[in-house]
């Protein structure tokens, strides 16, 4: 079968991985660390794929908003030690990539997350293996939705818009690929996890969803 796209970018968290515990317990920490209120699980989990600041300023007050960055810094700097303890693989996510791979499409991840951990998280779940190129917000990049991750990706493995597709789970994923120009296939995994919702996802209007990885070849193809 002729493949309709040469590069496939998958969003990361929702998407691939579970890493509710992790970000939950990161989260936590920092606030804590600063002195500030806890938020309850399910607040954060609702925000997860949001770029991290956001994140923290939604959970602050206004005399607090100004301590987002710091939180950031404080969140980030454990969670590249420790943010595969909880996170785990779901369970659709290795036999798609490893049929995808074996079929000759580039794989790439672009996640909200600081660039930094990024790497080392997949490497330590077993993921790195089968992408050509991960990346989260780098120094001078815009965060999601803006098109920069998707745009870096494209020029650093040698693929226009036309022949790239998104793959997400929430409808920032959706609006990112939209900026970038590029299709976009939403899949619903994250809803169980608390994370969005089916109206969301359709509200955003993807080219295609699906409720598993293992349909995801289903679009990649011309029949």
């Amino acid at each position: 079968m002729q493949k309709r796209f040469d590069l496939i970018i998958f969003d990361l968290d929702g998407t691939l991985v579970d890493g509710r515990e992790a970000i939950r317990e990161n989260f936590h920490l920092a606030l804590k660390k600063l002195g500030l209120p806890q938020v309850e699980d399910e607040r954060i989990d609702a925000m997860i794929g949001m770029p991290l600041v956001e994140m923290f300023e939604r959970t602050l007050s206004p005399s607090n908003k100004h301590l987002a960055p710091k939180l950031v810094d404080v969140y980030a700097e454990r969670y590249k030690e420790t943010g595969h303890i909880g996170t785990t693989v779901l369970s659709d996510a290795i036999p798609t990539l490893q049929r995808l791979k074996k079929d000759g499409f580039k794989l790439a991840v672009a996640t909200s997350k600081r660039n930094d951990p990024v790497r080392p998280l997949l490497e330590r779940i077993g993921l790195y293996k089968y992408f050509d190129l991960v990346t989260g917000r780098r120094e001078g990049m815009r965060n999601k939705p803006y098109p920069d991750m998707i745009r870096f990706l494209m020029k650093e493995l040698d693929a226009e818009p036309r022949e790239t597709v998104m793959v997400g789970d929430t409808p920032l994923d959706v609006i990112t690929a939209r900026n970038s120009g590029v299709d976009v296939i939403a899949v619903t995994s994250s809803i169980v996890l608390g994370m969005t919702t089916m109206d969301k996802i359709r509200n955003a209007n993807p080219d295609a969803i699906i409720s598993s990885l293992v349909d995801l070849p289903n679009y990649l193809y011309f029949r």
